[in-house]
């Protein structure tokens, strides 16, 4: 069906239709005759006499770009900030800060155990290559153990 005149498009030949361009370039259109046909409980696509196969699906891995989640990003940077603030001397415990954060003591705590999370998983959620499925929310929910390797272990293969 041609949606600009909401009629049907018989099928035919392959067309297509160059249209100029006022940059200089040429707009390529293609017309493909394709009939979509269902056959039991599925649609297949039914080119025209003498094609047998009208689409191939081409295995091509398409690369994804990377996933900077946003929330899991300040919430690690907030976590190494409040490590470092102890760790200096700045402020003596998580009740000192959370008194100049206007923040729950609980509220540090809870993020404070982000500092201890493995260098390459930091590194990972950073530059976006962490899986989609590990979120900030995920990380606050499940205990994180203290050692690195049992850290890798449940953060790449959650659930």
């Amino acid at each position: 069906m041609n949606r600009t005149r909401n009629t049907v498009v018989k099928l035919g030949k392959p067309l297509d239709r160059r249209h100029p361009l006022e940059s200089g370039g040429v707009k390529l259109t293609t017309h493909v005759p394709i009939k979509f046909k269902k056959r039991g409980i599925k649609k297949v696509v039914v080119g025209p006499a003498g094609v047998d196969e009208p689409v191939i699906f081409k295995d091509t891995a398409l690369p994804l770009r990377p996933n900077h989640d946003q929330t899991l990003i300040s919430g690690l940077g907030r976590s190494f900030y409040w490590h470092h603030l102890v760790e200096s001397g700045i402020a003596a415990d998580a009740t000192e800060i959370a008194q100049r954060e206007e923040l729950h003591r609980v509220t540090i705590l809870d993020g404070q155990r982000f500092a201890l999370l493995a260098p390459d998983i930091v590194e990972a959620a950073l530059t976006g290559t962490l899986p989609r499925t590990v979120t900030f929310e995920l990380l606050q929910r499940i205990p994180l153990p203290l050692d690195w390797e049992e850290q890798r272990k449940l953060i790449t293969q959650p659930g």
